[in-house]
């Protein structure tokens, strides 16, 4: 079991779905590939900033940063490390570059959309509307795109680097399917999605809502060795006391995840990519949807995420019980 010596607790989350549903009663189930929707007025009454000339994919950032943040139970510190991550960044925005400079008619590229086209810059807007000035990061590491900022975000905690940390995820789809297809590989059953989710982390525990377990990768090339490393990352930390959840990326093939559930027939599915779709850094919004209601008991919950090219991160965290 990999136990920390200097606890990171989850102090506040939130997870915003692609029918800008920011909680368990706005949850719908999925049963196609959604259109995206206007966040414009949401930014504007969470932010005091006119955002009127950013993105699809920032106002989606910035809606589920800014959720996080209000649900804190302190005012967020200027000095808390920020910690984004995506696996395609602004879609939308570099198309319409591409598009204005390459498309029938030739002409000069917006200021702003090439401005917002870089990825960086929704963490620059992020910072913006949260009076953040620490650290800003962004990280891209395609379907462990999250689970790498999550990992960095607890070593910096962990180090004495940054004391608090907001760290999420968030992608676009775009349409036609055929063409989002070029950008994220999806199997024809698959509903291809967009979303972000966020943690805002620190040392203390005070009026936290979970606790950060760990962020692990493991590797295994045949099937057999992937899941005896698998099981032995997460069972440790099943006991009878506590419900346990396993959250599954959309990478994970049928034989990974019987093999999983037979090692660890204590543990429940928890199937949240119903309710956001297959993108990039999905597991932002898994993990973060779990704290979409209070817990009456106390439970564990791990996401379990590979990409194409075999790598596997392990992400664990435990809810705590409401204080009643």
């Amino acid at each position: 079991m990999d136990k920390r010596k200097d606890p990171v607790y989850i102090l506040s989350a939130s997870a915003v779905g692609p029918n800008t549903d920011t909680t368990a009663a706005e949850r719908r189930v999925l049963k196609s590939d959604p259109e995206s929707c206007d966040f414009q007025d949401i930014v504007r009454q969470l932010t005091r900033h006119d955002f009127r000339r950013i993105g699809h994919f920032s106002e989606i950032s910035v809606t589920g940063s800014q959720i996080a943040i209000r649900r804190m139970a302190h005012p967020i510190s200027p000095d808390t490390g920020i910690y984004f991550s995506t696996g395609l960044g602004e879609v939308k925005k570099t198309v319409s570059i591409f598009e204005q400079v390459l498309g029938d008619e030739e002409g000069l590229v917006s200021p702003y959309s090439f401005v917002n086209s870089v990825s960086s810059a929704t963490s620059f807007y992020i910072a913006k509307a949260s009076g953040i000035e620490s650290r800003n990061i962004t990280i891209s590491q395609e379907e462990l795109s999250f689970e790498t900022a999550l990992r960095l975000a607890q070593t910096d905690i962990e180090d004495g680097t940054v004391e608090c940390a907001l760290v999420g995820g968030a992608d676009e789809c775009s349409h036609p399917r055929s063409e989002h297809m070029h950008r994220i590989k999806l199997e024809d059953g698959q509903i291809m999605g967009e979303g972000s989710g966020w943690l805002c982390l620190g040392k203390n525990s005070r009026n936290a809502i979970g606790k950060l377990l760990m962020v692990k990768e493991i590797n295994g090339d045949a099937l057999s060795e992937w899941l005896n490393v698998a099981a032995d990352a997460i069972s440790p930390w099943i006991t009878e006391h506590e419900k346990a959840y396993l959250l599954l990326g959309f990478r994970l093939d049928k034989k990974h995840i019987e093999g999983l559930l037979n090692r660890l027939p204590q543990a429940e599915i928890k199937n949240y990519l119903k309710y956001c779709g297959c993108f990039h850094t999905a597991a932002a919004f898994g993990i973060a949807s779990v704290f979409d209601h209070a817990h009456t008991e106390p439970a564990i919950y791990f996401h379990v995420s590979s990409n194409l090219y075999g790598r596997t991160m392990v992400v664990g965290v435990r809810a705590f019980p409401v204080q009643l």
